[in-house]
């Protein structure tokens, strides 16, 4: 499974960079906000050792986005030519892949979740070592960044890590035992269900992930879902709505939805407060409701993946395996008019 090995403003390699000096065949990520003023330097590293390197991400409406790189005398230039046809807001993402053994590299500009979006192809690429892009995540005087800049990371192969819903490591699930917060669970513990019954926690994956762009979470306010606690999710994280509300709608008692639907800036709202989050993914076998306080939350398998349809490891969330799924999961369009129920009703519920 592809891992990040770095991320930015994290001075120490991931797990998954144990052991790497040399990064023969990876991918840098760097998403940036929008828009642009003219031409910028969205990164730039410059070490003048007795072994120069540089590298430099540049960015132009007009001209495209061109990744620099010299190592000693070598100096290549990797471009997506320009226009660019970039929005005037939004979030965008340049994701620069190598592999020097097989002599091919990629450089792809994309707008998470709005489609597919621009590549390019060539060859005979150099690798990178990992020292420099730990000084360049670090924020070392040799390394600038933008400030449009949210993120960027390194993960070794050619696509980003798959995305597993996932939840904060304080988040105080009900088991057994009684509340235990998620980051001191362990394979075998018992969770509480949505039918009252209780499911053993097979595996879990701990996770340091991005945590601004399209990896920015939500955070869940207490007492909209959690009765005492705030609770902090992926955007793509599902969780349950129940009421008379959600049974006038959609002949349910209860639907799932993203937690990125419900940010109305009161309730649930984007959580921008770090650059890196340590969290984590339960895995009950099929997917199941587990109690987080007075908030349900969605598990995942971590051996069928999130979804079926097309666009994993994108960034974004684009389907489920609804014949594993306990409830209906409702979209965007369909989560509006039930939060403006709840709202109008002045009370939301989510357990």
């Amino acid at each position: 499974m592809t891992q990040w090995v770095a991320l930015s403003d994290r001075a120490t390699p991931l797990d998954g960079a144990a052991g790497l000096s040399l990064l023969s065949k990876a991918s840098l990520v760097l998403e940036f906000e929008l828009p642009l003023q003219g031409s910028t330097i969205l990164l730039d590293f410059k070490s003048d050792d007795a072994w120069p390197r540089t590298l430099s991400i540049f960015v132009d409406e007009a001209a495209g986005v061109v990744v620099l790189h010299r190592q000693a005398e070598r100096l290549l230039r990797h471009s997506l030519p320009g226009p660019l046809g970039l929005p005037s807001v939004g979030v965008a993402r340049i994701s620069f892949s190598w592999d020097a053994p097989n002599k091919s590299w990629t450089l792809a500009l994309d707008l998470p979740g709005q489609g597919e979006g621009r590549s390019t192809r060539g060859r005979n690429p150099m690798p990178l070592m990992m020292d420099d892009i730990l000084q360049i995540c670090a924020g070392s005087d040799r390394a600038r960044r933008h400030k449009s800049v949210l993120w960027f990371g390194v993960t070794e192969g050619s696509t980003l890590p798959e995305r597993a819903p996932w939840i904060g490591l304080t988040t105080p699930i009900e088991t057994a035992g009684g509340p235990c917060a998620a980051g001191n669970l362990r394979p075998g513990d018992l969770l509480l269900t949505e039918s009252g019954d209780y499911a053993c926690l097979r595996s879990l994956r701990r996770m340091d992930l991005p945590s601004r762009g399209s990896f920015s979470p939500v955070m869940l306010r207490a007492p909209y879902f959690g009765v005492e606690t705030d609770i902090l999710v992926s955007s793509d994280q599902l969780i349950a709505l129940s009421g008379d509300e959600v049974e006038y709608l959609f002949w349910d008692e209860t639907v799932l939805t993203e937690a990125r639907h419900v940010t109305d800036g009161r309730a649930a709202m984007m959580d921008l407060r770090r650059a890196v989050t340590a969290c984590i993914s339960l895995d009950i076998g099929p997917p199941q409701l587990i109690r987080a306080d007075d908030c349900r939350l969605l598990t995942h398998n971590h051996l069928r993946g999130f979804g079926q349809a097309t666009g994993q490891g994108t960034g974004q969330a684009t389907g489920w395996d609804a014949a594993t799924l306990p409830h209906k999961v409702i979209m965007g369009y369909e989560t509006i008019p039930l939060l403006d129920m709840l709202g109008r009703t002045g009370r939301r519920t989510a357990a």
